[in-house]
């Protein structure tokens, strides 16, 4: 496995309580609220018990331990290169500042990356994505990100589909991408109104002093609706693993109702219903739609229109 979760959160759970021993402020309440924090419920007992036993001989009965140095996780050569190849993506740099990718650039120098973008071949997806190398976009993403981050409202002139310019004051509240479109969008709140904009077409923005989100969640946001439909898979050609895998960032209910037949049930934001209703065309006679109609009825048109071009 490239990261283990589980070992990851018990290395991480005794390496603090080996810390802690180091400092001389250990003991059996610190201990258990130490592995409560940082691993998980169960853990309690499988670590504390493993630890006060001596079965891991890592702590002394007084809770102090003869390990000078301070613990560490150092990465692996596997967990480097996959640390490699994200660095590699173009997109990567929109969340790293410069220093720090000038620092991994460096640690990272003698690493082979686990993958390259040359790996991948993604037949559905448009090519005019969004301009990751340009410093406009990069400036304007941080900015956004960052105010999403400290629930900042952020001044934006924007060009709308005509490319004719705005200028308005938005809280931004997430940042979505869409691999299908290669494009970053964030939702935000304008007027008491609920928006989704594309980062690309922001001209500039500057963060303000205004804030208002701090207890406001997306289904607060208004003309939030959600809606949901319910598709049957035919298990051909791994097409259940594939549907998996291009919804996976949809809430989602699966059941396995014969042995190469499931029902998967989908949640989605009414604005994704056009993006979703082509994703499910691209499946073809592997997906069928069972509810609601009228998702159906989109399928039908959507069919109906592509018969009449090919006419």
């Amino acid at each position: 496995m490239l990261f283990s979760e589980i070992y990851s959160a018990y290395y991480n759970a005794v390496a603090s309580i080996i810390a802690s021993a180091q400092k001389g402020s250990l003991d059996p309440d610190s201990l258990y609220k130490i592995v409560k924090e940082s691993a998980f419920p169960e853990s309690v007992v499988t670590i504390g018990s493993s630890l006060e036993s001596g079965k891991w001989p890592l702590i002394k009965k007084d809770y102090t331990t003869n390990i000078k140095e301070s613990p560490t996780m150092p990465l692996s050569l596997l967990q480097k290169s996959w640390l490699k190849a994200i660095c590699k993506d173009k997109r990567f740099r929109l969340f790293a500042d410069e220093g720090v990718l000038t620092r991994l650039e460096s640690q990272l120098e003698d690493i082979e990356p686990l993958f390259t973008e040359n790996d991948f071949s993604l037949y559905d997806k448009y090519l005019d994505g969004d301009p990751y190398d340009d410093e406009v976009y990069v400036k304007n993403f941080r900015t956004i990100l960052q105010a999403v981050h400290i629930k900042k409202a952020v001044q934006v002139d924007y060009a709308d589909r005509l490319g004719q310019g705005k200028r308005f004051l938005c809280f931004p509240f997430k940042i979505e991408y869409s691999e299908k479109d290669d494009k970053f969008r964030f939702l935000a709140k304008i007027h008491n109104r609920r928006a989704i904009l594309n980062i690309a077409r922001i001209q500039c923005c500057e963060l303000t002093e205004k804030s208002g989100l701090c207890q406001l969640s997306e289904k607060d946001l208004p003309f939030s609706t959600k809606a949901s439909v319910t598709l049957e898979i035919y298990n051909e050609r791994k097409a259940m693993e594939r549907v998996l895998l291009a919804f996976a960032h949809f809430e989602k209910s699966a059941v396995q109702i014969s042995g190469y037949k499931y029902r998967l049930t989908l949640s989605y934001d009414s604005f994704d219903e056009t993006e979703l209703v082509i994703r499910v065309l691209s499946f073809g006679p592997m997906v069928k739609v069972i509810e609601p109609e009228s998702f159906r009825n989109l399928i039908r048109d959507r069919i109906s229109k592509q018969i009449e071009l090919m006419k």
